[in-house]
């Protein structure tokens, strides 16, 4: 009885470890993006393939890979914190995009901001 107790207790302690780690973000944080080269990015809020293509520019979400972005600002929201984030050399992302939202928890569960 004692074990289970300890051990639930252990996974609670752990949850709430794992929990606070988007919270250490505030505004002018900066990160990389990273990516798997399977998958693209998942915790990113990009535009569609489609809008790209009617604006005039080469659908290509690999050239975000590495880049250096700043935390512009946090929204808290009924599915998680997200922030804006904007590259550093302040360039746009693409066409008509400067900023990008990306969820914080599963941008730190993923690994694609570091």
């Amino acid at each position: 009885m004692r074990t289970i107790i300890l051990f639930s207790l252990c996974l609670v302690i752990s949850g709430l470890g794992f929990a606070q780690q988007p919270e250490n973000v505030e505004m002018g944080d900066t990160f990389t993006l990273k990516s798997s080269s399977n998958v693209k990015f998942q915790s990113l809020k990009l535009p569609k393939l489609n809008f790209l293509v009617k604006q005039g520019e080469r659908p290509n979400y690999k050239k975000l890979n590495g880049l250096e972005v700043e935390v512009v600002s946090l929204e808290e929201t009924k599915k998680g914190t997200y922030a804006v984030l904007k590259r550093t050399d302040d360039k746009d992302f693409f066409i008509h995009r400067k900023t990008l939202k990306a969820n914080l928890e599963k941008a730190f569960s993923y690994g694609e901001l570091e």
